[in-house]
């Protein structure tokens, strides 16, 4: 059974497959660096690591979560407003309608009980992390 991590970016709602999700954590300070431009964010010092964050929320800074990502050598982060929960397949029912007319990085619209829910590849969504194949 797959399960998900639904999170919050403005007022939508999306999921992304927990088996890139190594860990979630609260969004404090970064650090930035000369030269930095969007959508980096910064670098949150994550238990004594470095993790650059890549923020694509639509009001940027402020409170929020940090998915901290893996790609199987590397780790980022990627900001969102909050995460809601991790949720089993079952919990998102796959809508008809078909997401091909979405962005790339849209890889189903589900249902959940409040409304629609993005299922997306975050990687592709924040346009800076490296994807791997």
């Amino acid at each position: 059974m797959s399960e998900y991590v639904t999170f919050r970016l403005g007022d939508r709602d999306f999921a992304t497959s927990i088996a890139f999700v190594r860990e979630v954590v609260r969004l404090t300070e970064l650090l930035t660096l000369p030269g930095m431009t969007p959508p980096l964010a910064g670098v949150l010092d994550l238990r004594g690591v470095s993790l650059p964050v890549v923020d694509i929320r639509p009001a940027p800074g402020g409170p929020g979560d940090v998915l901290v990502l893996h790609d199987g050598e590397r780790a980022y982060g990627f900001a969102c407003d909050a995460v809601s929960a991790v949720v089993g397949h079952d919990a998102l029912v796959a809508e008809t309608s078909s997401a091909e007319a979405l962005p790339d990085y849209v890889e189903a619209v589900l249902r959940g009980s409040a409304g629609p829910v993005f299922l997306v590849d975050v990687r592709r969504m924040a346009g800076g992390l490296p994807v791997t194949a």
